[in-house]
């Protein structure tokens, strides 16, 4: 019994120390940080904007011819790029497949740009119809302000994303959002 009285006087000393004594100091700048503040990336999240998913077709029985086009920040990185992708829809379907092809988390990204050390890519995660659906976006470039060179980052996010009928007729249908601010993609995920 003593020497569990003589454990948990020792735990609680070590838990009970002055503040000053618990936290590792590390000046940066003016102010003092933790180590686990240390840790932590404040990223800011992938903005798209001006996104816009239109279909045409030629006339009244023929297959409409799709697209998908958005301009993507990445305010981490400053980099930018224009994706689009292209499919067709026969005008019915809402189900998985509805794009010309099955989406699911195997299917192959889309490239939007790529440079030597840079990547921006997209796909389709889960689609319910032209105007609600969700996306995996990667970018994956050089980060020389978290890391010392030549280290790689790819960041992941992946939005849900809601459009609204812009217009219809009987060869076309426009979707995009609500408003003009940018769709905001949090980061959900980092590799090195």
């Amino acid at each position: 019994m003593n020497l569990l009285l003589v454990v948990c006087l020792i735990l609680e000393s070590a838990v009970a120390l002055p503040r000053s004594l618990r936290t590792v100091h590390y000046e940066s700048g003016s102010s003092t940080q933790k180590p686990w503040e240390l840790a932590q990336f404040e990223l800011a999240p992938f903005e798209l904007r001006h996104m816009c998913v239109e279909c045409t077709k030629e006339g009244v029985g023929s297959i409409y011819a799709c697209s998908i086009k958005f301009d993507w920040d990445d305010p981490n990185a400053n980099q930018s790029c224009t994706c689009n992708e292209s499919w067709q829809w026969n005008g019915n379907s809402q189900t998985r497949g509805f794009l010309g092809r099955s989406y699911d988390s195997s299917t192959e990204y889309t490239t939007c740009r790529k440079g030597a050390v840079e990547l921006f890519q997209f796909k389709f995660v889960d689609i319910f119809d032209l105007s609600n659906f969700s996306l995996s976006l990667s970018h994956m470039y050089r980060d020389t302000n978290n890391f010392p060179e030549p280290t790689v980052v790819n960041m992941f996010a992946q939005p849900n994303i809601s459009l609204r009928m812009m217009g219809k007729s009987n060869t076309s249908i426009t979707y995009s959002p609500a408003r003009d601010s940018p769709i905001n993609a949090n980061i959900t995920g980092m590799t090195i």
